[in-house]
């Protein structure tokens, strides 16, 4: 084999690689950021003040996904003109989770909770 095959063969190999390697990172680049669970913190709040064994957690899941589903659905139509709807889901869905997550025990400080007065987890202190 010559020497001007070998350098031919070397810069196609070189060519390929560079060129696999710009689209890998291109590729990266142009991938939207995954969205964080935008209910993680509410859902965290929720277990510590509220005590929620895992049965009530499994229904705050799924109640949360479900909503975050219905507003995905909302956004891709006239929001503005929904906002009526937007609030009559948010009421069904709070509701959900005063009925399936919440112990009974604790109906009240929820209820203040959502009315938007500070509930303290138990065995919390205030600073």
């Amino acid at each position: 084999m010559n020497s001007e095959r070998l350098w031919l063969a070397i810069l196609a190999l070189t060519v390929f690689a560079a060129g696999t390697a710009a689209g890998l990172l291109l590729a990266l680049q142009l991938r939207p950021p995954q969205a964080a669970d935008p209910f993680r913190a509410y859902q965290e709040r929720m277990v510590e003040t509220f005590g929620l064994d895992e049965e009530r957690q499994e229904n705050l899941r799924w109640i949360l996904h479900d909503y975050q589903a219905k507003v995905e659905a909302l956004k891709e139509r006239n929001l503005a003109a929904l906002d009526g709807e937007l609030v009559k889901i948010g009421r069904d869905h709070r509701d959900l989770i005063r009925s399936k997550v919440v112990p009974e025990r604790h109906l009240r400080e929820f209820d203040l909770w959502v009315g938007g007065l500070p509930v303290l987890a138990p065995g919390a202190k205030l600073h």
